[in-house]
């Protein structure tokens, strides 16, 4: 965390947009079928422009090194593509977003992070067992 209280309170702030926003909106739109999916995956799209400003002329979203922020948002290199393929969907790419591509690499290759990071087969298998699961529930209420 930052020692500055102002930074500290700022990236706070930030990480519970990423949770609320970013990833349960993804995840909404990775659930989501027909119009409703369109609405999401719009809604999710603006939320990830909000962290794309926030990246811009850094190499992190701490600065030159990983921090509490780049934790936090450390699901999107590995879930995130997850979810847009269980999905069928894209929400961030590389041309669209470029310092968020740009930033998921660098922090994606830090060799701690890579060492510690899920394999993408199991992390595939959950997501479609997650979307399989709220789906049969869906199905059961009808």
């Amino acid at each position: 965390m930052p020692e500055d209280p102002y930074e500290k309170a700022t990236a706070r702030f930030w990480a519970k947009f990423a949770d609320e926003k970013c990833i349960f909106g993804a995840w909404g739109a990775c659930c989501a079928e027909g119009e409703e999916k369109e609405k999401a995956i719009e809604s999710a799209i603006e939320s990830f422009k909000f962290l794309e400003k926030q990246i811009e002329g850094k190499k992190f979203f701490s600065g030159e090194q990983i921090g509490y922020l780049d934790l936090v948002l450390g699901w999107i290199p590995f879930y995130l593509n997850v979810m847009e393929e269980v999905g069928d969907m894209k929400l961030v790419d590389a041309e669209r977003f470029p310092l968020l591509h740009e930033w998921s690499q660098n922090f994606s290759e830090t060799p701690l992070i890579k060492e510690c990071s899920p394999a993408r087969d199991k992390l595939v298998n959950y997501f479609t067992a997650s979307l399989s699961y709220l789906r049969s529930l869906e199905a059961k209420k009808q």
